[in-house]
């Protein structure tokens, strides 16, 4: 993957390391140690997602078990559609024999320290000094994309980020065979790489004014895209991402050269939208001072992915700290370089501003999002779910909660119910028992405390389907059956995905039990007299306009006179909880959309015990 650094046509041979050169790989080093050391902890920790490091888990377990085609039942699609990542067979065998995913996050690392390099060559070519070279490299690593990126598990996008930033380093050596084929390698890593390559062939014609190259590069990457996006993968690779990925851009228009079309004929509409987007400019450019854009032939390949980004109904893709932005940093920093040799007197202190907002930038984001990250542990989850995977069929149908998915991959037919959801990408339960086709085969639900009022919901109706607890240890347990039941679609909402059905049934036990023990043969839960607190945690729930009613189930004695057991509590709306009652009810009437947490009390005075919370409408 990475020329040899000295070796370029028109390079100085050196044989000895510099200061800087040494400066350079120790920083990178512990960069991606460090990065490394969180992407583990974070995998054994149980914070990792299904819907990135689980879905890619699944795929490569398939490819390097004989099944090439590798169907991703997360997804609802084949591996390849999903990113345009052909190098996810040889890496397949890696991950099988080389460490499951701790190899994933090891190439990941390797990948950022290519790049990190890459990035020094680049700005060496370029006139920098080894010291200014050097800042430039440290400045890249510090820069919240690479790390961020990271974060969300594994993503092509860090296999394709050196392949671009090394073909950029042997063009501009003049070694063009070998940037071509660099070229290629980051195409086939990940299909938005495509379009940053055609607008660096743009930039070669506008800016160094190398019309050949340029066409060549612009032409031949245009011709790949469309090759692969219109023809390859709907043709052998159709699967539902293509169309959700369209579905981001389609206020421009219908399909590649109808969105292309839409940016001329609607530009009011784009200018609109972009006019919304101020913020996601500045944090990307802000670190750098903006300076990226009087680069040169860089600057349209990083406006192409910004403008991308920008551009879509995704709120995800103009984060920061998310891999969107992984490949789109590497352009930036190349861009960076090109207009730093602009400046050669006032190069030193231009550097010296960019690398002290990237260093803010990044404390702070270590700050807010890294360190307390560290310091999640789930054990019990963990040694829980373990023992789960020996309870469950390789035949069965899975369906679980978004961070437990990436221990449970080696299931054909996994699905997952994600807290915060796209809604289109999610393999729900009628999808996988579609594909079980046969009535007869196991289904089990995989969650562990709290869940989401949605799955909770999805549980209740399992229960009452004839569905029963296999497994229980710890936070962890299975919900089992073999009967298909209807489910409860989920509402379009951003924040807590309520299913839209009139009347919500919440286990209890399905959440964070704050006071109280699970009597696990009658699903409830027992509380204890002479304690008083919140029994479980706060349960978000967004509600649409209405009059609802929350009820909970209680069972408790008879007593000579009426007792409050405690309270039910939604936002500003209270009820009382009173003993030698089966049933008690706070109404709710909601005028506009409204996020509620709701929570239940208990005085102490009586044991009693809760077996549900029912929201009706």
């Amino acid at each position: 993957m990475i020329p040899a650094f000295n070796t370029f046509p028109g390079t100085r041979t050196q044989t000895r390391w510099s200061w800087p050169q040494v400066t350079t790989i120790v920083v990178t080093c512990l960069f991606v140690s460090f990065q490394l050391i969180v992407s583990v902890h974070k995998f054994y920790n149980m914070e990792a997602t299904t819907m990135d490091l689980g879905a890619f888990e699944q795929e490569m377990w398939n490819i390097s078990h004989g099944n090439w085609w590798a169907f991703s039942s997360v997804f609802q699609a084949p591996a390849v559609s999903i990113d345009g990542f052909l190098w996810i067979y040889p890496i397949a065998y890696g991950f099988r024999f080389l460490g499951g995913a701790v190899f994933l996050f090891a190439l990941q690392s390797t990948a950022t320290a290519i790049s990190a390099w890459g990035i020094y060559r680049a700005a060496r070519l370029h006139g920098l000094s080894e010291w200014q070279a050097a800042v430039v490299s440290m400045a890249f690593l510090l820069y919240p994309a690479i790390i961020g990126g990271s974060q969300f598990d594994f993503h092509p996008d860090f296999i394709a980020l050196p392949f671009l930033i090394w073909a950029y380093v042997a063009y501009q050596a003049e070694s063009k065979i070998l940037s071509s084929i660099l070229f290629l390698c980051a195409a086939l890593s990940k299909n938005v790489a495509i379009i940053s390559i055609g607008a660096f062939g743009f930039g070669l014609i506008l800016w160094q004014h190398r019309i050949r190259d340029g066409l060549i590069t612009l032409g031949g990457s245009l011709l790949f895209f469309f090759v692969e996006m219109d023809w390859i993968i709907p043709q052998y690779f159709d699967g539902g991402m293509t169309q959700h990925n369209k579905h981001l851009y389609a206020y421009l228009g219908h399909g590649y050269i109808g969105m292309l079309a839409g940016i001329v004929t609607h530009f009011s509409l784009v200018a609109h939208h972009l006019s919304h987007e101020e913020s996601y400019f500045i944090w990307i450019l802000g670190p750098v001072l903006g300076l990226s854009l009087l680069g040169a032939a860089s600057t349209p390949a990083m406006l192409s992915l910004l403008f991308l980004n920008a551009l879509s109904l995704f709120p995800n893709q103009r984060y920061l700290t998310s891999q969107y932005q992984v490949i789109l940093a590497g352009w930036l920093f190349l861009a960076l370089i090109e207009a730093l040799e602009r400046f050669k007197n006032r190069r030193s202190r231009l550097l010296f501003g960019i690398s002290l907002t990237t260093m803010i930038l990044e404390t702070s984001f270590l700050s807010v999002n890294i360190l307390p990250l560290l310091s999640v542990t789930h054990p019990r989850t963990w040694t829980a779910t373990q023992q789960a995977n020996r309870h469950l069929s390789r035949n069965s149908v899975i369906w679980t909660q978004n961070r437990l998915g990436p221990w449970l991959y080696r299931y054909d037919l996994l699905g997952v119910d994600r807290q915060v959801a796209l809604g289109l990408a999610t393999g729900t339960l009628p999808e996988l028992w579609h594909e079980a086709g046969s009535n007869h085969v196991t289904t089990d639900i995989v969650a562990a405390q709290p869940t989401t009022p949605y799955l909770a919901d999805v549980l209740a109706h399992a229960l009452h389907s004839g569905y029963h607890v296999s497994f229980h240890q710890g936070p962890l347990f299975i919900v089992s059956g073999m009967r298909h039941f209807r489910i409860p679609p989920q509402a379009p909402f951003a924040a807590g995905w309520q299913p839209r059905t009139p009347s919500w049934d919440i286990p209890i036990w399905t959440q964070k039990i704050l006071l109280g023990h699970l009597n696990w043969n009658t699903q409830s839960l027992q509380v204890s007299q002479r304690t008083r607190g919140m029994i479980f945690a706060p349960i978000a729930v967004a509600f649409t306009p209405g009059l609802y009613h929350i009820a909970v189930t209680v069972h408790s004695p008879r007593p000579t006179q009426s007792v409050v057991l405690g309270k039910i509590i939604a936002g500003r709306y209270v009820a009382d909880i009173m003993s030698g009652m089966s049933h008690d009810t706070l109404t709710v009437d909601v005028r506009h959309h409204e996020n509620l947490a709701i929570a239940l009390w208990t005085s102490g005075h009586q044991n009693f015990s809760l077996s549900g919370l029912t929201i009706s409408q």
